[in-house]
């Protein structure tokens, strides 16, 4: 081995650099990395992070992909700038360091710990359990929206609600449509996970907490963005963790799309604003 490869400097990107590079790019188009603790991680991380804490990303290289970018995170930009040039010197392809780490961040953070919202997914679901599993969610998240809808306290908050329920109706029929492509034209979904919501939250337990929060279409779109910022990351840790390569696109696929449905709330909240 040639030692010096090991202090190979790596690229910086800044935090807006970063933000940029990832959306203008498919969530299979990239490798975001999280080198903190993970304590650190569960208390807020960037959606779709892969965590591997500095100290065993050594023995943990095979757990990444050489020919795909990687940008790499921590608190501040020190401990990421060490595993950028481990991974440098690594004969990684591309690897950014984003300076400042995620305390620069200006911007929405998936919250948890790493297996959260994956007690019901084991990684060997074959492409219509999938399916089936990502429509539950899509249906929970609806049913959630639909109950606030009822609950709005004018005319104007239960307008936006119809919209949210309105972007959960369009996966639904997407979902459907593929779940009876393998299982004919009346077939539907298992309800076995009936009440579970995108981000792995479950309806009852949101609207037990929501009603005393939301106040105005600020709130709402702020809890929306949320909801949306914790699908992303589970639809990205499942398309991680799934074994078969068709069950990992259909996953990744939906995180893209949740990334779009980011970006349309986040300008709808400029405009409140």
């Amino acid at each position: 081995m040639n030692w010096k490869n090991l202090f190979v400097p790596g690229k910086n990107f800044s935090v807006a650099q970063a933000k940029e590079y990832m959306e203008a790019r498919r969530a299979d188009g990239y490798q975001l990395l999280d080198v903190r603790q993970p304590k650190e991680y569960e208390e807020g991380h960037l959606a779709g992070a892969i965590l591997i804490p500095l100290k065993e990303l050594p023995g943990r290289l095979g757990e990444l992909e050489k020919e795909k970018p990687v940008i790499v995170y921590c608190a501040v930009g020190g401990r990421s700038k060490a595993a950028a040039q481990l991974l440098a010197g690594k004969d990684f392809a591309s690897v950014y360091n984003m300076a400042g780490g995620i305390k620069a961040w200006q911007g929405r953070q998936a919250r948890g710990p790493e297996e959260a919202g994956l007690e019901f997914f084991t990684g060997r679901e074959e492409y219509e359990d999938g399916v089936s599993l990502a429509y539950a969610m899509e249906d929970g998240l609806r049913e959630f929206y639909r109950l606030m809808a009822g609950r709005a306290g004018d005319e104007e908050e239960r307008t936006l609600y119809t919209r949210l329920m309105g972007f959960e109706d369009q996966h639904k029929v997407r979902l459907l449509a593929e779940y009876r492509q393998a299982h004919g034209p009346e077939a539907m979904p298992d309800k076995g996970m009936a009440g579970l919501m995108e981000g792995g939250g479950r309806v009852q337990d949101f609207l037990a907490q929501a009603e005393a929060y939301l106040h105005g279409k600020r709130d709402i779109l702020e809890l929306a963005m949320a909801l949306e910022t914790q699908a992303l990351d589970l639809y990205s840790r499942m398309g991680q963790k799934s074994e078969q390569q068709e069950v990992r696109a259909f996953f990744l696929r939906l995180a893209d799309e949740e990334k779009a449905h980011l970006a349309y709330l986040s300008d709808a909240l400029d405009k409140v604003l």
